[in-house]
């Protein structure tokens, strides 16, 4: 809870440049908001936000077990997670460089008693380099790859039809569904998933959900839109686990507890289950507030 106050208080700091946003609009998010996604606000309600320390200076985190079948490789900084199923494993993300995917998610895999030659897909949530980075390792030893065919076009395209994530594509890896949802923004392609995850022989369905529209008004109004198509998902697949590639932006209790799942305390209570009606909120806070950056791009316009 410490962490979670003092990075609270540095995205306060800020909150000057939220008030560039709509103030109505705003004020709509901060009902939807909770101390768990203080960050978030912040962040998202704010037009043009500052770029948060410690981005890109990462290092190798401990690899961790956080679900009976999810499973951290990741650094500090960007995540990169493994679902483990009846038939093979799934990768989401790659972190920064096929380098990384050598010397990080591969020694992971193993360091968690998991093999890597049972890597059957790698989902990547966007192109940019500290997600896809590592894809050239993974397509080189013929895993499955997998980006919206958008998010392709700066890898230079798709190699075959199978490669390419469609919204609402259900793939199904042994007895583990994997939903896409195309949720633009970010990037032109960006994906979120949705999958169950065990604990204790209770099901959880989590989304890992790529956030944080980059460009205008219209790239926006794409990223509001697509929001609430996950949104609908979210309810209709009773999400109740939220996660995000770099949690130590979107919620640092969550960031806190992946870094130290490793030690956990076998039957402790599990922090990323947050419950569906939280993670419902989660999604219409962060599109109320891009609405209000739509509106404030769109007044100074005129």
């Amino acid at each position: 809870m410490n962490r979670l106050l003092a990075v609270t208080c540095a995205l306060l700091s800020i909150q000057a440049f939220a008030q560039d946003a709509n103030p109505a609009l705003v004020e709509q998010a901060r009902a939807l908001s909770d101390e768990r996604s203080q960050a978030s606000f912040v962040r998202q309600c704010t037009v043009e936000p500052a770029r948060f320390p410690g981005l890109g200076e990462g290092v190798a985190a401990t690899p961790a077990k956080l679900f009976d079948n999810l499973y951290y490789v990741g650094r500090t900084d960007v995540g990169a997670w493994v679902i483990k199923t009846s038939d093979g494993l799934a990768l989401i993300d790659t972190l920064y460089t096929p380098e990384d995917a050598a010397n990080i998610i591969m020694p992971g895999l193993q360091q968690l008693g998991l093999d890597p030659a049972q890597l059957k897909v790698v989902f990547a949530t966007h192109f940019h380099g500290d997600h896809a980075g590592g894809v050239p390792f993974f397509r080189d030893r013929g895993v499955r790859i997998m980006l919206s065919e958008a998010d392709w076009g700066p890898l230079g395209g798709a190699p075959n039809a199978d490669s390419i994530a469609r919204d609402g594509q259900v793939i199904m890896l042994g007895d583990t569904p994997i939903t896409i949802v195309l949720t633009p923004g970010h990037t032109p392609g960006a994906i979120s998933l949705i999958f169950p995850v065990t604990e204790n022989g209770v099901t959880h369905k989590a989304v890992i959900m790529e956030l944080s529209p980059r460009g205008g008004a219209d790239v926006h109004k794409q990223a509001v839109e697509g929001i609430a198509h996950l949104g609908e998902f979210i309810a209709s697949e009773s999400v109740d686990v939220a996660l995000h590639p770099h949690e130590m932006i979107f919620d640092p209790v969550a960031r806190d507890f992946i870094m130290s799942a490793s030690s956990r305390t076998q039957g402790s209570e599990n922090p990323l289950v947050i419950g569906n009606e939280a993670a419902g909120r989660f999604a219409a806070m962060v599109g109320k507030c891009w609405e209000a950056r739509i509106a404030t791009m769109e007044a100074a316009a005129k």
